[in-house]
Order: C-alpha cells, then sequence, then structure tokens
C-alpha cells in the first residue's frame, strides 16, 4: 500500500509549538484566531504573515516526534508499504523558505524512514492522484474531505486545530489508534 502522511500535527507536534511563540506575541487573541490559517501556511492578514515569517523555521526546528510515530512508520515498511510524505512545507512560499533543509535533517536525526517526500503539497487530492496513493493520513479535515471525494482513502489525524471540527472521515487520535485502523484496513484490502 502507499500511504500518503502529513509531517505537521501528524508526525510532529507543530501546533503546541506555534502555541508557545503565540503566548509570546502581544497580538496572541488575533493570532489564536487565525490558527487555522496559520497551520495551513495559507495566512492573508499582514500581522499573521509577520508572525508566520517570524516564526516557522524556528517553529519547525523545535518541533518534537508525536509518541509511537517512528515504531508505527518503521512497522509500515516493514510490512513494504511505501511511505509519501505530503506537506505544504517547502520553498515556493516565502515564510517557508528554508523549511525543506530543516525538515530533510529533522525527519534523518529522528531516524523517520520514508520512501518519497513531496513539498509544497497544496493540492493534497490531485498529489494523491499523481502519485497512486492509496490512503492518505492528514490533520486537514479540508485535504482529507477532498482526499475521500475522489475516492481514495483519508483518516484525519485529530489536532489542538481540528479536535472540534466534524468531519466525515475516520479519525485518529494517537499513532497507536492509527497501526490498528491500518492493520485493519490491511485486513481488508
Amino acid at each position: 500500500m502507499r500511504i500518503g502522511i502529513d509531517i505537521d500535527d501528524v508526525i510532529t507536534n507543530t501546533s503546541e509549538i506555534i502555541e508557545e511563540y503565540i503566548m509570546k506575541n502581544n497580538n496572541s487573541q488575533k493570532l489564536r484566531e487565525h490558527m487555522k490559517e496559520i497551520m495551513k501556511g495559507n495566512p492573508s492578514d499582514p500581522e499573521i504573515i509577520a508572525f508566520c515569517m517570524d516564526t516557522y523555521l524556528r517553529v519547525f526546528q523545535k518541533v518534537t516526534l508525536k509518541d509511537n510515530v517512528k515504531e508505527v512508520i518503521q512497522k509500515l515498511l516493514d510490512k513494504e508499504n511505501e511511505i509519501y510524505l505530503i506537506t505544504a512545507r517547502g520553498e515556493n512560499l516565502e515564510f517557508f523558505r528554508g523549511s525543506e533543509k530543516v525538515t530533510k535533517e529533522f525527519l534523518e536525526d529522528n531516524n523517520i524512514k520514508y520512501t518519497n517526500i513531496i513539498f509544497n503539497a497544496i493540492d493534497k487530492a490531485q498529489l494523491c492522484i499523481d502519485n497512486q496513493i492509496d490512503l492518505m493520513i492528514d490533520d486537514s479535515i479540508e485535504h482529507c474531505e477532498a482526499v475521500k471525494n475522489i475516492g481514495i482513502k483519508s483518516i484525519v489525524f485529530t489536532s489542538n486545530v481540528n479536535k472540534n471540527i466534524p468531519t466525515t472521515v475516520e479519525r485518529v487520535n494517537n499513532w497507536l489508534e492509527l497501526e490498528t485502523k491500518l492493520n485493519n484496513i490491511g485486513k481488508k484490502i
């Protein structure tokens, strides 16, 4: 099976680290109100853009792995699955400049193995088609719904940003829960 996995708030605790930076900012209330835009990397407000420009690389350098992520990904690879990391991080957006190098170093330093990494992923549904992804795991409900709507299985990874947003896509709350769900999916395929 070819599995697409988002990085921020799926593999890493990105929104928690962004919250730390928001708390230190004089405009923390406004930033909290725009957390979804900040996490998706598509802010439009000039103050939010300035925060992102100043913060993203530091956040990407400070994030840590979610519990059990390394072990579950390694088990998936051991079972001959292909792991495609699909992330909006990349060099195409000005406030993500430098993120490809930081991301690759982080994955290497934390011994996260993968088959391929796709940066600058804005239309993840199309990328799933283009890369023949069988299953997409993301914290973005919009991405998961779009992937589901084109007939590809998707799973929402619950995060601080999406936990109260309803969805028709199956959810998991942690990597052990995801492992169980993937084992059950594997038996059906």
